[in-house]
């Protein structure tokens, strides 16, 4: 990439927030609840716990259960 065709810092940072900005906000994301079976939300999907493996705050919209996941 010739220097005439780079992006300024603030066009990326623009770029990158459209393209995952869905996935900011609290989503469904695949995995059964352990108390009630129904389906766990991603409570803070932008944040990640420094742990190794890495682990994200999960609970369920239908019942009390939080936890963690990988």
């Amino acid at each position: 990439m010739g220097r005439s065709e780079m992006k300024t810092l603030q066009q990326h940072n623009e770029q990158k927030l459209r393209e995952h900005g869905e996935t900011l906000e609290p989503h469904l994301n695949g995995i059964a609840c352990p108390k009630c079976s129904a389906e766990l939300m991603d409570t803070n999907p932008y944040i990640a716990l420094a742990s190794m493996p890495l682990q994200y705050n999960i609970h369920c919209p239908k019942c009390t259960y939080s936890g963690y996941r990988y």
